[in-house]
């Protein structure tokens, strides 16, 4: 989808960027999506700022999700027995610290930092509505 936007509207989680039924993140990356368009919203000077700068911070993320979705969609549909037996012999492994954290890691793609770059930088000066540089915001 080229755009997640048009005018007003915004497809956010898996309306705009469903990313694996087999990942089990899709909720995750709606909510979080939310949570930077909504601070996007608080900081940018208008709607159509907003939108752009979300999208340039989100759609990365969300492409990145996407790729490792597909990639894990044969660990949880083997294509062989020997596939089968060797994810059952991992899921073992998997009750191992060390091992149990690779496994989520390569299910689930890298984390992101970037909510929690928010959270720190949340001091940050928000423009209000009644700041007058937001005109035709309301």
């Amino acid at each position: 989808m080229p755009s997640w936007s048009k005018g007003r509207v915004v497809l956010l989680g898996d309306a705009g960027y469903a990313v694996s039924l087999l990942a089990g993140i899709g909720a995750s990356l709606g909510i979080a999506g939310a949570y930077l368009l909504a601070d996007q919203l608080t900081r940018a000077r208008s709607i159509d700022d907003a939108l752009v700068t979300y999208e340039r911070l989100w759609r990365p993320v969300v492409e990145e999700k996407q790729r490792t979705g597909r990639g894990t969609a044969r660990w949880f549909l083997p294509a062989s027995r020997l596939q089968l037996r060797l994810r059952r012999a991992m899921l073992r492994l998997a009750r191992l610290p060390v091992i149990g954290r690779y496994v989520a890691t390569t299910l689930t793609g890298k984390s992101t930092s970037l909510i929690e770059k928010l959270r720190r930088t949340g001091d940050s000066p928000r423009l209000t509505s009644t700041d007058p540089s937001r005109k035709g915001d309301s």
